[in-house]
């Protein structure tokens, strides 16, 4: 590996450029694929959740609607979601926990951001009658009463 930065690390952008040039790759003629093919290789990558969706879902459904005790469907429901989790993590390229858990971890931050808005935004009229509700009791509390005698 070379440096071409005084000795202070690996040149990374160099040396992908030096193994595209090596593997036959020319880095003038690189295009971005058109929309269609970069779905089409999205949905191809998706083949496991795909097929464990087209598997399952009727599964679950079929238990569903079985007429079994809730106590008895439960655990094959989450069984079965557990194989479309299972599938997504393979269609994932089967990441490690660090990335699993970074990833996790921004989709809840990301849900808790989404729901907060939400909530803020539909609670909002009930916010504006709780303020106004308070300001006119604190109103007549503080309007002095006359004596009467």
């Amino acid at each position: 590996m070379t440096t071409n930065n005084n000795g202070n690390g690996i040149d990374w952008d160099g040396e992908l450029q030096a193994l595209m040039e090596s593997s036959g790759i020319k880095l003038t003629e690189l295009v971005r694929p058109k929309w269609t093919v970069r779905v089409r290789r999205r949905i191809l990558g998706a083949r496991a959740v795909l097929a464990a969706v087209t598997v399952t879902v009727p599964l679950m459904w079929l238990t569903a609607a079985s007429g079994a005790p809730a106590a008895a469907v439960t655990p094959v429901l989450v069984w079965l979601a557990g194989w479309i989790g299972y599938s997504v993590w393979i269609s994932a390229g089967r990441p490690d926990w660090s990335i699993t858990t970074t990833a996790t971890r921004d989709l809840a931050s990301t849900a808790f951001q989404a729901a907060s808005r939400f909530c803020f935004a539909h609670t909002r009229p009930a916010r504006a009658r709780w303020r106004a509700w308070r300001a006119a009791r604190t109103h007549d509390r503080a309007a002095p009463v006359e004596a009467t005698a």
